[in-house]
C-alpha cells in the first residue's frame, strides 16, 4: 500500500514554508497542509505536493509540462485551481520556492 505522503517531502516543505509570514501548518483532506489567512494553499500527498494557483496560471504551468501536472483528486476528477508537483528527490522542491510564494500570495488575496 502506498504511503499517504512522503515524510522527506513534508520535512522539506516544513523547512521552506513555515518561516514565511502568516503561514501555518495543519491538515487538509487528511494530509499535511499549509495555510495562510486560514486558507489552504498547499499540501503534501502521494508522491509530491499540490499548490493552489489561479486557473490561468495552472494551465500555463501544465502546458510547460515537466514535473507539474493537473491535480487529479480521483480518476477523472481534476481541481482546476490546483497543480501537482512530483520530484524524484525531496531536495528538488527548493526550486519551487517562487511558485510556492506565488501560491501563498494568491490564497492570501495579494
Amino acid at each position: 500500500m502506498e504511503a499517504k505522503y512522503q515524510a522527506d517531502v513534508k520535512a522539506m516543505m516544513d523547512e521552506m514554508v513555515l518561516g514565511m509570514p502568516g503561514v501555518k501548518g495543519g491538515k487538509a483532506f487528511g494530509y499535511p497542509a499549509y495555510k495562510v489567512a486560514g486558507k489552504v494553499f498547499a499540501f503534501v500527498g502521494g508522491k509530491g505536493i499540490s499548490l493552489k494557483l489561479p486557473e490561468a496560471r495552472v494551465q500555463e504551468l501544465i502546458a510547460g509540462a515537466g514535473d507539474i501536472k493537473p491535480f487529479e483528486v480521483a480518476d477523472g476528477i481534476v481541481w482546476k485551481a490546483w497543480v501537482s508537483i512530483e520530484h524524484a528527490d525531496a531536495a528538488a522542491y527548493e526550486q519551487d520556492v517562487a511558485l510556492i510564494e506565488e501560491s501563498v500570495g494568491f490564497v492570501a488575496g495579494g
